[in-house]
């Protein structure tokens, strides 16, 4: 092709049709320009095409771990409300001499619920690679909502690990047999699962003072994380509906 245009131009020069040389050469130059312009839109396509699909791919993978989350998030906040739900027992039982209430599960006193979400773990720093503001907005008061349940959780492990679980060591409440004579004993739910406290004794410690103080802090917490984690759940369901509409997009 190359050099079918070249004998066109010498051709023209042997002729001595100059202006039509010229006109030509014009012509050329056009012609290349236009081709490299239309080679530039065919590789920005391309790279276009490749970071859709790349993106396609980040919000692909997010939404798995959001959808996790919220998972993780539901059974957390039935944990926590039932948790809530026995503290209000024993105040009932301690403070106000309610002789009708047993408790359903003394045990969870002491429980300490598995937070963990995954998705800021799996990757930190997914919002810097999202392009889209809108969306990457959303991440972010999804990260900045995790970083509040983080640290209002960490306040509640440290009120159930270093004062209630001390505490009832201390008063001898555990029952060894619930824990030793399991053959199929497992720590997958902290205790919970497990009856290492006696519904009678929890009820006659729950009339002291000294737990009475233990129980209002722990309640605090619980509380605390409960208003959290649910500003956390609607953020999560948010951010689902977000990147699932993303993905649908035409």
């Amino acid at each position: 092709m190359i050099k079918f245009f070249r004998k066109i131009r010498k051709n023209l020069l042997n002729e001595g049709k100059t202006t039509k040389y010229f006109k030509y050469a014009i012509g050329e130059i056009v012609l290349v320009v236009i081709g490299i312009l239309i080679a530039l839109q065919i590789n920005n396509w391309n790279e276009n095409r490749k970071e859709n699909h790349k993106l396609s791919d980040i919000y692909s993978n997010l939404l798995l771990d959001i959808k996790a989350d919220s998972i993780s998030y539901s059974t957390n906040i039935k944990e926590l409300k039932d948790i809530d739900f026995l503290h209000e027992q024993l105040y009932e039982t301690g403070v106000k001499n309610d002789t009708t209430i047993v408790l359903k599960n003394p045990s969870g006193i002491r429980y300490l619920l598995y937070y963990n979400p995954i998705t800021k773990e799996n990757d930190p720093f997914i919002a810097s690679k999202i392009t889209n503001d809108s969306i990457r907005k959303e991440v972010l008061t999804y990260f900045r909502n995790m970083k509040d349940m983080d640290d209002i959780y960490s306040e509640l492990d440290g009120v159930i690990k270093t004062k209630m679980r001390v505490y009832f060591g201390d008063k001898k409440m555990y029952k060894l047999s619930s824990w030793f004579e399991n053959k199929s004993k497992s720590t997958a739910k902290d205790g919970f699962s497990y009856d290492f406290i006696d519904n009678v004794e929890l009820i006659a410690l729950s009339k002291g003072p000294e737990f009475q103080q233990i129980l209002l802090e722990a309640s605090l917490k619980i509380v605390n994380n409960i208003d959290i984690l649910e500003i956390l759940i609607k953020q999560n369901a948010h951010l689902i509906s977000v990147i699932e509409n993303e993905l649908n997009r035409p």
